[in-house]
């Protein structure tokens, strides 16, 4: 079964790192990424850019609208995703804490709909 990890941050202390900080967090990505792989679990994973440069797309009445965002009254926000193949939720849960987001923020565990 694939398992979509999202990774749910705020995007502020990311900003506020100093360079050395920011490096040693992407080592730690880095390093997870590894161990999926190793473990024969990894899929494919990409951090996304912030939610500044994000936009929204709505339709209505059959006109398509554009907004800036999203813009919502967390301050977690989506940073970045790992799709992994697992044997059930139980060991998804289990990757997900290993996540280096599980400790600064959330990391979500969604089944993927296979075709």
């Amino acid at each position: 079964m694939r398992y979509m990890l999202l990774i749910h941050s705020d995007e502020k202390i990311w900003a506020s790192m100093t360079p050395d900080q920011a490096a040693g967090a992407m080592a730690a990505y880095i390093a997870y990424g590894d161990a999926l792989r190793a473990a024969g679990k990894y899929v494919d994973s990409y951090q996304l850019q912030p939610t500044s440069t994000a936009k929204c797309v709505h339709v209505e009445g059959g006109h398509k609208g554009v907004s800036d965002g999203p813009f919502s009254d967390t301050k977690e926000a989506l940073g970045g995703y790992y799709l992994i193949d697992s044997a059930d939720v139980a060991e998804a849960t289990d990757w997900a804490a290993k996540c280096p987001g599980a400790s600064h923020g959330t990391v979500e565990v969604r089944p993927v709909v296979l075709r």
